[in-house]
């Protein structure tokens, strides 16, 4: 299909531009300047806040539209731009995709995994946006097949609500979170989101809405420890009264970054085939797009990105398995032909043999006063199968602070790739000095 796409130059609309184009569709990109997408098949001129601009866009060759665009904050020129964008399509069956968001179900209570058919309770920054909802589906009468996807805490690729978290960390110096302390968001990563975008515009029905959600209910002092995580603030979170987050977001933001919600995205599941496979939220700032490496020996691009995620992911996996003394999982890090290992006090270990011995010796109860938290931070490619990976291995308590009086490790990995899977083929862990 020829899809027409606002907002396509955002932090989401980049992304579904490039999945869009993945599955075969010609993007038609709407921009108010001279900015373009490689994604792009065309490049429109229009601006949503100005609806006037938007008349004639929607020609008979355009197959679908996705109206992207953020609201505008007044209601009257949001429903002027949908109807700029909607009335062309009319008596055709062609689909209308509309981006509104969780906030409109307000705070979900004791409820779990709130479904679509909840009534809307929206709290502020978003108070007339079921109206534009139901002005979107009343185009199903229209012969439009209209249709509204309510994204949760959009994350990933270093973007979205998740990096303010990552910011505040670093500028306060201690992780932040708002409002109470056990408040939950409803997540979803950048590129699943975009396919359920794909889903909706090729196959949703006429006049249904859809939760975009990963993971249901997410809580935000997680969220908050791994944004210190990515920020290099090694602390606890800290829990700021909507009172005080209003001072410095003002308090329609402030509310919605205080709002617990629990929302389920199980329909898009089983009705449109979408399979959200991207990593969790806490791992992606953890260990993910959040935390930028030094990369070497590669081109830039999505195969690279795709390798270090990979490599991020194995030492996630070394930390994982070392933090809850799991054994056999440490051991699966390693290859298991002849890998090598100089432990941190100088032991030289030959073999995954001795290795296996030296583990299942050591590591049981090793972590019973500290653990240890590690970071990717250079990756050199000396082939596309082989890499020297530098680690940054920091002492934590149990709960997840720096211990201040203990040395950290540098620990320095050569991996390589068999089939299909990084493998550690030689480390040695060494002792930070100065």
């Amino acid at each position: 299909m020829k899809v027409l796409l606002t907002g396509a130059t955002g932090y989401i609309g980049s992304a579904v531009s490039e999945h869009l184009a993945a599955a075969g569709h010609q993007v038609v990109g709407v921009t108010r300047g001279a900015a373009s997408h490689p994604a792009w098949h065309a490049r429109l001129v229009g601006d949503t806040a100005e609806p006037a601009s938007l008349a004639g866009l929607v020609t008979p060759d355009i197959e679908a539209v996705i109206h992207l665009a953020p609201p505008s904050g007044d209601a009257d020129t949001d429903l002027a731009a949908v109807d700029a964008l909607a009335t062309p399509l009319r008596g055709t069956g062609r689909p209308f995709v509309y981006t509104s968001g969780v906030w409109v179900l307000g705070a979900t209570g004791e409820a779990q995994e709130v479904a679509e058919e909840v009534p809307t309770d929206p709290i502020g920054i978003v108070g007339y946006r079921p109206r534009i909802e139901q002005r979107v589906l009343a185009e199903v009468a229209e012969d439009v097949r209209a249709v509204v996807v309510r994204p949760g805490i959009v994350y990933g690729r270093g973007g979205g609500i998740p990096a303010i978290l990552v910011d505040r960390a670093r500028s306060q110096g201690v992780p932040e979170y708002f409002g109470e302390e056990g408040v939950r968001w409803p997540t979803v990563h950048v590129d699943d989101l975009a396919e359920l975008f794909v889903a909706a515009v090729e196959r949703a029905g006429a006049g249904t809405v859809w939760h975009g959600v990963g993971e249901s209910a997410t809580p935000v002092r997680d969220l908050a420890r791994a944004a210190g995580r990515a920020a290099g603030v090694l602390a606890a979170p800290r829990v700021l009264s909507v009172e005080k987050a209003a001072e410095d977001f003002g308090p329609l933001f402030a509310d919605a970054l205080a709002l617990d919600q629990s929302v389920s995205g199980a329909a898009a599941r089983t009705a449109l085939g979408w399979q959200p496979s991207g990593p969790g939220p806490v791992a992606e700032l953890v260990s993910g797009s959040y935390r930028p490496v030094e990369v070497f020996g590669a081109p830039e691009g999505p195969e690279t990105d795709a390798e270090v995620a990979a490599i991020h992911r194995l030492v996630a996996e070394v930390e994982h398995a070392q933090q809850n003394e799991l054994v056999d999982r440490f051991l699966s890090v390693f290859r298991r032909e002849d890998p090598v290992w100089t432990t941190g006090h100088g032991k030289r270990l030959s073999g995954f043999e001795e290795i296996e011995a030296f583990t299942r010796k050591v590591l049981p109860g090793a972590m019973a006063e500290s653990t240890a938290v590690y970071d990717v931070e250079r990756v050199l490619f000396l082939r596309p199968d082989v890499a020297a990976v530098n680690v940054r291995q920091q002492p934590v308590a149990h709960d997840g602070t720096r211990i201040p009086d203990q040395p950290e490790g540098r620990p320095f990995y050569v991996l390589v790739k068999e089939d299909g899977a990084w493998r550690v083929g030689a480390a040695q862990n060494t002792v930070a000095v100065g």
